[in-house]
């Protein structure tokens, strides 16, 4: 629970005086006894819950605020308390005036006694310039006062008051005389409770041989650090950390640096001291460490963490892992900086992974694999995230953003790094042909909101910070990145990157420092010439909020190009914005040719290309920007495609069908134009276009499927689809290369979700045949690559019985993988009162659901057509009590509403989202994009349904 500090002057105490007193004054000192008296019966009761083990003496302040450099003091005369009055609109920053270099933690977590941990903490700091304070971040700790010391050289400064100013959870340390410039040392004995958010320094729980079992672990991305120890919680404030962990004996403690050594508590034979080499400079927000009775396994070097009942699963990350940092170890030309890297697979944990220095902590699901349960799309998953974090050891760990604004730089380029890592390790997986549908036209969907941000944006509280771990960091940061490697070349790119990186080691920097680097290599490769810089291109795509639309027509030999910033309006939305876009293009006989949109709204140039010949522009999809053709060339195109598809390349067939549709949802093109296009999807087998295809048809799934023409939707669907259903069938092969498996992933759940008889039948049968074996939690006969649509199918076709058997897999499987399968699956009944169970159970402690799965059950019964509205209603009526139970995470409650209303199409519905985030006072980015996104659907309805309905019949 909070911690409340107190507001007291440091006196030295005075000899003993005889005082003599007016009945006035006697009559005052009684009515403040008896103040202090309340004061301290407040205090005994507020210190008794939830009490850290340490006694201290705290006193409640009655404000919440101050101001760090500065604070705004009045005295009252009755007390020795200072009230600190609220300033508006308060830098969130901590004052530049002192720096640390060094920290020197000691920290020891009760983890079987009451959940609480206690630590001293001695920052050695550099003072800047003359300050009246120093000023750190703290968060639910308290704090020791009479611990506290200032020193210099051995000398202990004079403390005249402390302050914590909650509200923006500083620590300030004031002085009665400013201090000098110079070098200082901070020291503080502090405590805090072993929280159950998975938030800062947490506790976390899995069942054992004798009993449950406990560990504590730490999550501090983006501002929690402060919530373990007292800290300059700033990315940019590196210092070196000498951690020692206090531990159980009959349990283990790692950290981001080797262990050099242990010794016993003093005084308590139960305890052992662990104490850790002293690390590299890093950010707070890297430290990291663990207490568990967990196992590993190594390689070298490289190690990886588990339950013991789990460990069999490490095999894979251990066999990839070393693979892809060797690899970035030649892509980036810089050694991995430290001894050792451990990946610990956490039961609890509130992102997907988190890349701590040495240590990086994951989801089990992100990190263990089992080969007989688990799925080839689990294997890919795991690959790819373990590929994310380690080339954030080098891109956000050696390097680190100065603040928060460039987040994306941390996120952009592990989003897109991992791709290539895990090409590197798994090349059988063809994940750089996936990149453009799993990122790339994922985000233009938000992007293209106007409640969208730039990459690059102003941050300041914690809350803005978490909001903007959203797609437009990581996805569309990870786009422009590929495109600047495309428009770059690769070998500048790299040189680039490593120049970057050896310049700014174990500092920080902003993006203009990367794009200098990068300009210098591609000048001095005739990349670009002295007029050209990497900023003047790629401020375009991250100062900027959205992206482009293209449009490109052709008449009497020349070929007319015009951009415009692309709305889900279409061209109703006249917003200025102009890019600088690397174009690419080719027509039949394969003639390519590149070509720059220097930040102009148009030009014209020459076109060779026939006026029966199609044009393609942007090859492989490889620029972030739509492509919008004159009538002819979309009938030459499409034409194209139905005679001969495989003469274009997959990753641009998937960017012809997704354009097509998103032009037509925006008003852009015609719709009709756009339903021609995908006719040739009865002729298609290749993953990827389907993919693409399905996130546009599977939009206008959801618009028609509470009408009355949904059914001609779904005959049409079904001619699509049935070709290859027949040919791929129930029967997954081991031999099946892993894009023929994703394949079959895609297709089959979405003939089950048609109603179509023979899917549901084989889906029934294979679940039935599961719910018949004599030992279901060891004999599934169902292979784990067609699992997530089997199980689906058969609970959403069946009922109480089939739904209490998932239930229980659920609760019995040890693997991380098969317990999101299930828990996904368990959504997709129609049984309403199911549902609500599942809801009300994904909130309620001790119901077998964790919580960090909490925000995937209310987020997969919200994409069920039957628990959308569900869903909605249960978080509107219960929003105190689930925002309580989950804290704030990643994915805050906000991120949810946003995903379990983003197919609201009616007045209704979007009129109610608007009046919820009125009374609840939510005006975060993510509420505003559900909001939007819902009108967006209401428009939609109304501009298009019509026209297809019409094309629909006619097809």
């Amino acid at each position: 629970m909070p911690q409340i500090f107190e507001i007291f002057t440091m006196d030295s105490g005075s000899k003993k005086k005889r005082i003599h007193l007016s009945y006035r004054c006697i009559v005052l000192l009684v009515l403040l006894f008896v103040v202090c008296n309340l004061a301290t019966g407040l205090l005994v009761y507020y210190n008794s819950v939830d009490s850290p083990k340490r006694d201290t003496q705290i006193v409640q302040l009655e404000t919440e605020t101050s101001t760090a450099t500065s604070p705004k003091e009045t005295t009252n005369p009755s007390t020795d308390r200072i009230d600190v009055q609220a300033k508006p609109k308060r830098s969130v920053r901590l004052p530049k005036s002192v720096t640390p270099s060094a920290y020197r933690l000691s920290i020891v977590p009760f983890i079987y006694e009451n959940f609480t941990f206690e630590g001293d903490i001695s920052i050695d700091v550099n003072v800047n310039e003359a300050t009246s304070n120093i000023t750190l971040h703290i968060n639910e700790l308290t704090i020791d006062e009479g611990s506290v010391k200032v020193l210099q050289d051995s000398r202990e400064i004079s403390v005249s008051h402390l302050v914590y100013d909650k509200a923006l959870q500083f620590f300030i340390i004031n002085f009665p005389e400013p201090l000098k410039q110079g070098n200082y040392s901070v020291s503080m004995q502090f405590a805090g409770v072993l929280n159950n958010v998975l938030q800062g320094f947490y506790r976390s729980s899995y069942p054992g041989q004798n009993g449950t079992r406990w560990i504590a672990a730490t999550q501090f991305q983006p501002t929690d650090a402060r919530r373990a120890f007292p800290c300059f919680d700033e990315p940019a404030l590196k210092a070196t950390f000498e951690v020692a962990i206090g531990r159980p004996n009959n349990m283990s403690s790692i950290s981001n640096m080797p262990r050099i050594r242990s010794h016993p508590f003093d005084g308590d034979v139960n305890y052992t001291w662990d104490f850790f080499e002293r690390s590299v400079p890093m950010s707070t927000y890297l430290v990291a460490f663990l207490v568990s009775d967990f196992e590993s396994r190594s390689v070298g070097n490289f190690s990886v963490w588990a339950r013991k009942s789990a460990i069999d699963q490490t095999a894979y990350s251990l066999e990839v892992g070393p693979i892809i940092l060797k690899y970035y170890e030649k892509f980036f030309d810089i050694p991995f900086p430290l001894a050792k890297i451990d990946l610990v697979a956490l039961p609890d944990f509130s992102a997907g992974a988190m890349e701590n220095w040495g240590l990086i902590t994951f989801r089990e699901s992100n990190l263990l694999y089992d080969e007989v349960v688990s799925s080839l799309t689990n294997k890919q998953s795991i690959a790819i995230v373990v590929a994310h974090e380690l080339a954030h050891q080098w891109f956000g760990n050696l390097v680190t953003p100065s603040w928060w604004t460039d987040l994306w730089l941390n996120e952009g380029f592990a989003s897109y790094l991992e791709y290539i890592g895990t090409d590197a390790a798994r090349p059988d997986l063809k994940v750089l042909d996936q990149f453009v549908v799993q990122e790339n036209q994922v985000v233009f969907s938000l992007d293209a909101l106007k409640s969208s941000h730039p990459i690059s944006i102003e941050v300041n509280d914690p809350e803005e910070i978490n909001d903007i771990f959203d797609r437009i960091s990581y996805g569309k940061g990870s786009t422009i990145i590929r495109m600047m490697d495309h428009f770059l070349s690769t070998p500048v790119f790299q040189k680039g990157l490593t120049n970057f990186l050896n310049e700014k080691m174990y500092q920080s920097a902003q993006q203009d420092d990367l794009w200098e680097s990068l300009t210098e290599v591609a000048r001095s490769e005739g990349i670009f010439d002295n007029t050209m810089s990497v900023k003047i291109v790629m401020d375009t795509w991250t100062l900027q909020t959205g992206f482009p639309v293209v449009f490109v027509s052709r008449k009497e030999g020349r070929l007319s190009v015009r951009q415009e910033k692309f709305s889900l309006n279409g061209s109703s939305d006249k917003e200025k914005a102009l890019w600088w876009i690397p174009l690419t293009y080719a027509n039949r006989t394969n003639e390519r040719s590149e070509i720059w949109l220097r930040g102009i709204e148009k030009m014209s140039i020459e076109d060779e290309t026939k006026p029966s010949e199609w044009l393609l522009v942007n090859l492989n999809q490889s620029g972030y920007y739509r492509v919008n053709y004159d009538d002819a060339n979309w009938a030459l195109l499409t034409e194209q495609l139905n005679r001969n598809h495989t003469i274009f390349d997959p990753k641009n067939r998937a960017q012809i069908i997704d354009d097509a549709l998103n032009l037509a949802s925006a008003g852009y093109l015609n719709y009709s134009i756009a339903m021609n296009v995908t006719k040739y999807l009865a002729n298609e087998k290749d993953f990827v276009p389907w993919k693409a295809a399905f996130k546009g048809l599977d939009y206008m799934h959801e618009m028609f499927m509470r009408s009355e023409h949904f059914d001609k939707f779904k005959d049409y669907m079904l001619r699509l689809i049935l070709p290859l259903y027949n040919e791929l069938g129930f029967r997954d092969s081991p031999k099946d290369p892993p894009l023929v498996s994703y394949l079959r992933n895609e297709i089959l759940p979405r003939v089950c979700r048609l109603s179509y008889k023979s899917c549901i039948y084989n889906s029934s049968i294979l679940f039935d045949n599961w719910r018949a074996s004599p030992n279901p939690d060891v004999n599934n006969p169902i292979a784990p690559n067609m699992k997530v649509f089997v199980y689906c199918s058969a609970i959403r076709m069946g009922g109480e019985d089939e739904w209490n058997f998932a239930w229980e897999r659920y609760l019995n499987t040890n693997v991380g993988t098969e317990r999101e399968t299930i828990l996904a699956a368990l959504a997709c009944t129609e049984e309403v009162w199911l549902l609500n169970r599942f809801l009300s159970r994904a909130v309620t402690e001790g119901s077998g659901i964790r919580k960090q799965d909490a925000p995937s059950v209310l987020t997969a019964v919200g994409g069920n057509v039957i628990g959308q509205g569900l869903t909605y209603r249960f978080m509107t009526n219960n929003f105190a009590k689930i925002k309580k139970y989950m804290g704030s995470s990643f994915i805050s409650l906000n991120g949810i509403i946003r995903l379990i209303s983003q197919h609201f199409n009616t007045r209704q519905d979007a009129v109610d989202l608007s009046k919820f985030a009125a009374k609840e006072n939510l005006t975060s980015r993510p509420i505003s994009q559900a909001i939007e996104q819902a009108w967006v659907n209401v428009d939609w309805m109304d501009r298009n349904f019509a026209t297809i309905v019409s094309w629909l019949k006619n097809n």
